[in-house]
């Protein structure tokens, strides 16, 4: 996972990428693809998948139908840079998709950063991809493959922090990284089921100490992710 201090940038899947069996690898950061990641944020978001067409992402990129495709090999590839673009600029201390990176003492602020006003874009694209795995079976594809990635990164993470004396000995870290992960889907719907506690403050630290609990962290992990949000509060507000 990466710290919101950092300033690099990550790269999301490309259609090169896709032809080699490498849907989920890094694509060049060029100024036309990143165009084309955010025209079809906005578009997912507000139209959702299956309502999105290529020509209409194109359009809106300012580029013709068929130049799309150098870029991205198909719709459902585009939706999976798109989430990955929203994770990369969400005000968060954690990135999910950076398997390599998580550490699991951030988990519970990941998780509690959910609730935030400002993780809106990735609540809708959480659902949009879930929604459009159960009809398209390419989607589905990529989709499972990205979810066993993080299942099994968080995995390792847990079994490190436990190999540390972090977290509880107890623990399964298979079942505990995948209930993680389900959590996480469970939050994506607050937008929907529970609207009024979207930038609640007690609710973010109902869900971070809840979050905490389930991982059985010391108290010093708590209270680090604790400080983690407060900073990235304060550095989200600035940038309001």
């Amino acid at each position: 996972m990466k710290k919101a201090s950092s300033k690099k940038q990550r790269a999301e899947p490309t259609a090169a990428g896709a032809k080699r069996g490498k849907g989920t690898s890094a694509i060049p950061k060029t100024s036309t693809s990143e165009r084309i990641v955010r025209s079809a944020a906005h578009l997912f978001a507000t139209l959702g998948f299956a309502h999105t067409s290529m020509p209409a992402i194109a359009k809106r990129s300012g580029i013709t139908p068929g130049a799309i495709y150098r870029h991205f090999a198909s719709k459902a590839e585009l939706l999976i840079a798109v989430v990955r673009y929203a994770l990369e600029t969400l005000p968060t201390s954690v990135r999910m998709l950076e398997p390599a990176q998580i550490d699991a003492s951030d988990l519970p602020e990941f998780a509690a950063s959910y609730t935030s006003p400002g993780h809106k874009l990735i609540r809708q694209l959480s659902l949009e991809i879930h929604a459009a795995g159960s009809r398209e079976q390419n989607v589905m594809k990529l989709l499972a493959k990205v979810n066993e990635e993080a299942a099994q990164a968080t995995c390792r993470s847990i079994a490190a922090a436990q190999d540390a004396g972090q977290f509880s000995a107890a623990l399964n870290p298979d079942f505990t990284a995948r209930f993680f992960l389900v959590m996480i889907m469970g939050l994506s719907h607050m937008d929907t089921l529970e609207p009024q506690l979207i930038g609640d403050a007690a609710w973010h630290d109902f869900v971070l100490g809840r979050i905490s609990a389930l991982l059985e962290c010391h108290p010093r992990e708590q209270a680090n992710a604790g400080a983690n949000h407060n900073h990235a509060t304060a550095v989200h507000n600035e940038a309001d």
